[in-house]
């Protein structure tokens, strides 16, 4: 297996490095194996349409695939310590190269996510199963080129991946936030009482502070666009969503003087100890997608808006407190259901209603910051 860094550059908007290097398709193949799995809530791969099709038919030719973009995580941060930057290119030793060359080409495959490639590393796999013993040899001695982000965190991975597609064939943002899932689980995994579940575990909720990787995937859209509707039909509409959350994560990564990046953290620390404090009997409130959804987005709203910034953690421990004592009806999570129960369906679609009802109920309970109960709310 052949791997080479060719180059290294430093991201100043998002303080991250990002290595240029070639390798051959045995390292991408065997670095990337799993992945696929764990982005199961990413787009389809596609298999059966034509261009895809052509892709396959070229790679048995010889092309020359467009840079695959990758994140790889649990780098030692010593081995860009000594880089000296220097408007846009940075200059390093020899040996300093080769211990950053050695670290990226030994990483396990369990710290690889792929970025920006999905498809094109089907077809390579798709491609490699149809090839005799001697074309495999071949096929996998070939090269293709990767740009590495190292150690980056969620949300400039988040930032810039919604901004490059932003100018491109819409992706919805949804597909993009899907794809970054794996960073996500990763920036959420030391909250206390957390547990991610993903596709590939095949577990389902059976106590609070169980969570699917995919639904606090759409929470996080949901609390970054300020909206419990995150399927999005009108291009518009959809277009107006990724500017929107495209200065939010600007102004959150601009920041100083908090620790910015940890907004969306707060807001799953606080579902999960609501739905700790619920407890077993009430396991179904927060196991259910659209209060999820409308959960989020409240706090994603008023964490936007200035006058009601600074309410969103007190009435959160109000909260919190409130579901503590409150043992017949807590939260109002009763009067929520039988709410829900008495929509019309005939009139209503249930699950964006229900996802419009405890969005209002939250945001209300926060502008009020706690005076008014859950239930009243």
């Amino acid at each position: 297996m052949q791997f080479e860094v060719t180059g290294l550059e430093y991201d100043d908007r998002i303080s991250n490095f990002m290595v240029s290097a070639k390798a051959d398709y045995e390292w991408y193949l065997n670095k990337t194996e799993g992945s696929e799995e764990n982005l199961e809530i990413q787009r389809d791969v596609i298999k059966g349409t034509k261009p895809y099709k052509n892709l396959r038919t070229d790679l048995k030719l010889g092309c020359i695939l467009p840079t695959i973009v990758l994140a790889i995580r649990d780098i030692e941060d010593n081995v860009t310590e000594k880089y000296r930057e220097n408007n846009g290119f940075i200059s390093a030793d020899p040996e300093d190269l080769k211990t950053l060359e050695h670290a990226l080409a030994n990483v396990p495959a369990g710290s690889v996510d792929i970025v920006d490639g999905l498809q094109r590393t089907n077809a390579l796999r798709q491609v490699m199963s149809e090839l005799d013993d001697k074309g495999r040899e071949e096929f996998l001695a070939r090269s293709l080129r990767l740009e590495i982000w190292i150690n980056i965190p969620f949300y400039p991975l988040a930032y810039r991946m919604l901004l490059l597609n932003a100018g491109q064939r819409p992706m919805s943002m949804k597909h993009q936030i899907d794809i970054l899932s794996t960073g996500l689980a990763d920036d959420l995994s030391d909250l206390d009482g957390l547990e991610i579940m993903k596709v590939k575990d095949k577990k389902r909720r059976v106590k609070p502070g169980q969570f699917h990787l995919s639904i606090l995937a759409q929470a996080f859209q949901a609390w970054l666009q300020r909206s419990p509707n995150v399927d999005r039909t009108n291009l518009v509409v959809e277009t107006m969503a990724v500017d929107e959350a495209l200065d939010s994560l600007g102004i959150d990564l601009a920041e100083e003087g908090e620790d910015n990046r940890d907004s969306f953290r707060k807001c799953v620390k606080w579902m999960t100890s609501i739905d700790s404090k619920l407890g077993a009997d009430h396991l179904k409130f927060f196991g259910n997608e659209t209060v999820i959804l409308g959960f989020s987005a409240a706090i994603g709203f008023c964490h936007k808006n200035e006058r009601l910034k600074d309410r969103i953690e007190p009435s959160m421990l109000e909260l919190i407190e409130e579901t503590d004592w409150s043992s017949e009806n807590p939260m109002g999570v009763e009067t929520f259901d039988r709410i829900r129960r008495g929509i019309d369906t005939k009139k209503f679609n249930v699950g964006e209603a229900t996802r419009n009802l405890v969005f209002n109920a939250f945001r209300e309970y926060i502008m009020q910051e706690g005076s008014s109960s859950m239930e009243d709310c």
